[in-house]
């Protein structure tokens, strides 16, 4: 392993203590640094007036832009088989379940509606003088006209439709859950003093550091 790279803050330093009449010798251990780098930081200094590092220096990635990409494509592939192998492998440890077992679980999930921006788009080639192609295209309204919907399911009952704006995250999930978690219990306290278990997917929101700590003082 290579030694630590020297922050700009310290090279300046460097250039100030050099400046005030101090040697080489007397900022090395000043400012325990080797000699050699006081040396090529002032010697870049006299040479460039500046001790930042240039544009671009460095290591040169071995990747090309299509094989980053590729690489990338590659690892959503991984963890979509890796999502798929986690489900099986959820059904068979349940295989055995009874009814009365199943009457226990809260079955929550959300989803995104588009009305604008749908996913399911379409592409068509047209030629460069086609003079006819904008009259055939359909204008788009970015970050729009869309609604996200939460609810949750029992045995006893469903739950109520929770709408939200944007994007799910931690903050806007644990709100929704300290809302409405209570209405789901409140179905299972006349039938079933026991414990029951809320069942929900590997989304971002649902096991981020921020839920799992909420989750765990409520179990507590």
């Amino acid at each position: 392993m290579g030694r630590k790279a020297v922050d700009i803050t310290t090279k300046r330093t460097i250039i100030l203590l050099r400046a005030s009449g101090m040697s080489q010798h007397e900022i090395s251990p000043k400012l325990n640094i080797s000699r050699n780098c006081i040396y090529q930081t002032i010697k870049k200094f006299n040479k460039l007036h500046t001790v930042a590092t240039k544009p671009g220096a460095g290591r040169r990635s071995k990747l090309t832009d299509r094989q980053k990409r590729a690489i990338k494509l590659q690892q959503v592939r991984d963890d979509t088989l890796s999502q798929r192998y986690s489900r099986l492998q959820w059904c068979y440890q349940h295989l055995s379940w009874a009814e009365n077992d199943w009457s226990n679980v809260i079955f929550t999930d959300e989803s995104n509606f588009e009305i604008l921006n749908r996913k399911n788009r379409i592409y068509i080639r047209r030629f460069r003088n086609d003079l006819k192609r904008f009259e055939r295209s359909q204008s788009r309204v970015h970050k729009g006209g869309g609604v996200g919907i939460w609810s949750y399911l029992t045995c006893h009952g469903l739950g109520p439709i929770v709408f939200y704006d944007g994007s799910l995250n931690s903050d806007k999930y644990i709100d929704i859950l300290d809302q409405h978690l209570p209405t789901a219990y409140e179905k299972f306290l006349p039938q079933s003093p026991r414990k029951f278990l809320l069942q929900q997917d590997n989304a971002r929101p649902h096991v981020s550091i921020k839920t799992r700590k909420y989750f765990k003082k409520k179990k507590d």
